[in-house]
């Protein structure tokens, strides 16, 4: 039976859904549309106030907006309220708990997929292959490759892991993440990754996005490659410059 877009239930899907889609096409710089859009999810939240997927919309928004603070509050409000949602909000709400830096939160939703490996690739392969960059995991890493397709980006994958499995580096990834995220995991706006291959081996550049208003970037680049450089002394081990990291305005991000 074909759905029945008179009732109200289903109209109020139907917006959902539409601006969904609204929210996915939207560009950090395009203000005026996503001030638009955020104006129509906020007049439906004071009929709905408990809505999740209207409360996931508005986290991506507030991002957008370059308001990461007022984004990691509607976040957390998604997690209290709780309620089962379409796939399709799950995937965006958990990249967003990911560019907040909300890992133990992240944690609890994607751990499901990486028991379920197979099914969890099928829906969820860049959120599972960003959990495991940020969370410095060579065994999640190896985990993807060995069920993923057999495409560029897993064999660069596939590449940057063995480097730092061959020289017993696991651990020295894991630790300069978390040096990454402990610095910056408050404030950022978003995070993201780059692989290059045109070096004869694999380049990891992550980059850090922070408010369009935040005039520290320049600042946060050598306050975080003095702590890793630090790291590095204090290990006693040689630093591999296969991983770098970058900070930028979320104004510079491409499409979400």
């Amino acid at each position: 039976m074909a759905p029945d877009y008179s009732s109200p239930q289903e109209m109020l899907k139907q917006q959902i859904k539409n601006l969904y889609n609204q929210v996915k096409d939207l560009n950090c710089n395009n203000t005026t549309e996503i001030l638009k859009t955020n104006a129509v999810v906020e007049r439906l939240l004071t009929q709905y106030r408990e809505h999740p997927s209207l409360l996931i919309l508005q986290t991506r928004l507030a991002i957008l907006n370059s308001q990461e603070q007022s984004a990691r509050a509607f976040a957390n409000r998604v997690w209290e309220v709780g309620g089962n949602i379409d796939i399709s909000f799950e995937k965006m709400y958990l990249d967003d708990l990911m560019n907040l830096g909300l890992l133990e939160m992240a944690l609890i939703l994607i751990k499901p997929r990486f028991e379920n490996i197979t099914e969890g690739l099928k829906n969820f392969p860049l959120e599972m292959i960003k959990f495991a960059i940020m969370t410095g995991s060579v065994p999640l890493l190896n985990k993807i490759i060995l069920n993923g397709n057999d495409n560029s980006v897993y064999k660069a994958l596939s590449e940057f892991a063995d480097v730092y499995q061959q020289n017993k580096y696991e651990e020295h990834f894991k630790n300069i993440q978390k040096i990454a995220l402990d610095t910056f995991g408050k404030d950022m706006c978003a995070y993201d990754y780059n692989l290059y291959t045109n070096r004869g081996f694999t380049d990891l550049e992550i980059v850090i996005y922070f408010s369009n208003y935040n005039l520290e970037l320049k600042r946060y680049h050598i306050l975080l490659d003095g702590k890793i450089t630090g790291y590095f002394l204090t290990s006693g081990a040689q630093r591999i410059h296969n991983l770098n990291f970058v900070m930028k305005n979320i104004k510079d991000h491409p499409k979400f």
